[in-house]
């Protein structure tokens, strides 16, 4: 019986965290954004964290004692940065993804985690005490324990037959990734070999070319370099002509002035 009550308790938590989260970050976002991690409207985070608290507060009562505000707030933070951190740390283990991310804001630990956020929850879980549980226990209890049975029986059903379509979709996701980057990074070292071969390539082409202008270059030099030296004897038996045929214009000069 008791069983029963938690996990319809559970259930109704996990709607009542979706619908919080849908609108949340549908507001932020200005966005419609479906949240959780399931295809159904649940987040099990919080429901795993409002019952644990609702149990901790019963059982301290059960101890004749009673817990005030500030120690459930505590208990609240702590609990609730325990359980997202785990949940976050097992989600991307498992599927190589993150469905939160802290890193922007300040005081995080790894992104998985933040000061303000688990705050946050702590507030939430004076929420959860002190006016969400007595009204859900309440609307729960007034369930009959047959009822209470069979409704317990199907939100399991349901809630294993999504979370069963969930991770096989996710893990199909993920191998679907991986394929396709392990194609893109083989395609990539192919591209990049050619690449590279083709550069080698060009550059021995190059250096082939080089040194057949350099020999090509050396061999006219040899037909070239008495060419260049005829000539400019040429030049030289030029010029002593140009001396003599002026030293000889200058003497007939010199002979008529007289």
């Amino acid at each position: 019986m008791w069983i029963s009550r938690y996990v319809c308790l559970f259930m109704v938590y996990c709607c009542m965290g979706w619908i919080y989260e849908t609108i949340y970050c549908t507001v932020k976002g200005g966005k419609w954004e479906n949240r959780g991690f399931l295809y159904g409207p649940a987040c099990p985070i919080y429901g795993v964290g409002a019952v644990t608290v609702s149990v901790v507060v019963s059982l301290v009562k059960q101890a004749n004692a009673v817990l005030v505000p500030w120690q459930i707030f505590v208990i609240s933070v702590v609990g609730s940065a325990i359980l997202e951190y785990v949940t976050s740390w097992a989600l991307e283990k498992t599927f190589h993804a993150l469905w939160w991310d802290y890193s922007r804001l300040p005081f995080n630990l790894h992104g998985r985690i933040s000061l303000f956020t688990s705050l946050g929850f702590g507030f939430g879980g004076l929420l959860v005490v002190y006016i969400i549980a007595p009204f859900t226990e309440k609307m729960v209890d007034r369930v009959t324990p047959i009822w209470m049975e069979v409704l317990a029986l199907l939100a399991v059903a349901v809630f294993v037959m999504d979370t069963t379509l969930t991770v096989t979709a996710l893990l199909h996701f993920d191998r679907m990734v991986i394929r396709a980057e392990e194609a893109f990074n083989k395609n990539m070292e192919i591209l990049v070999d050619n690449a590279v071969q083709r550069t080698v390539s060009l550059k021995q082409d190059f250096q082939s070319k080089q040194a057949y202008m350099t020999e090509r270059l050396e061999n006219m030099g040899v037909y070239v370099n008495p060419a260049i030296r005829r000539v400019r004897q040429l030049r030289y038996k030029d010029e002593e002509r140009r001396r003599v045929g002026n030293h000889f214009l200058e003497v007939m000069r010199a002979k008529r002035n007289r």
